[in-house]
């Protein structure tokens, strides 16, 4: 997605900064930090507040109170953060499950119509697929 490229390039300057969402997002969910403090904190917009935290999921587990009560890295000297985490790890294993799942079908469709999903489809390769 072009949108999609132009925040990771935005991300990818503010990195060569040494900006580091993890800087701004404390351990303990007792210390959890909400979003429009981020914002506060670091300048950023919303949007790529909420994209540095995905990016930075990847390194790092950062759990969002569903409360509302903001963003926090789990402390795993305490046994509720310990909790919270892996509850947080079955969800996202069942939300991937099911994202499976659904594409199962999706990816079959195309398939049987001779299409390989994996690389960018132009609107004439689909119509010669489909006049042929």
């Amino acid at each position: 997605m072009e949108g999609q490229i132009e925040l990771e390039d935005y991300l990818r300057s503010l990195n060569k900064n040494n900006f580091d969402i993890l800087d701004y997002i404390p351990v303990g969910r007792k210390k959890a930090v909400k979003r429009n403090e981020l914002k506060r904190m670091t300048g950023i917009n919303d949007r790529y507040i909420r994209l540095a935290i995905s990016h930075a999921r990847r390194k790092m587990p950062i759990l969002n109170m569903q409360n509302g009560d903001g963003y926090f890295i789990p402390d795993m000297n305490d046994p509720e953060d310990v909790r919270l985490l892996a509850k947080y790890v079955r969800q996202e294993e069942s939300r991937l499950k099911s994202i499976g799942w659904s594409l199962k079908a999706a990816r079959q469709t195309l398939k049987n119509c001779g299409i390989d999903w994996r690389y960018e489809i132009r609107e004439y390769e689909i119509s010669g697929k489909a006049a042929g």
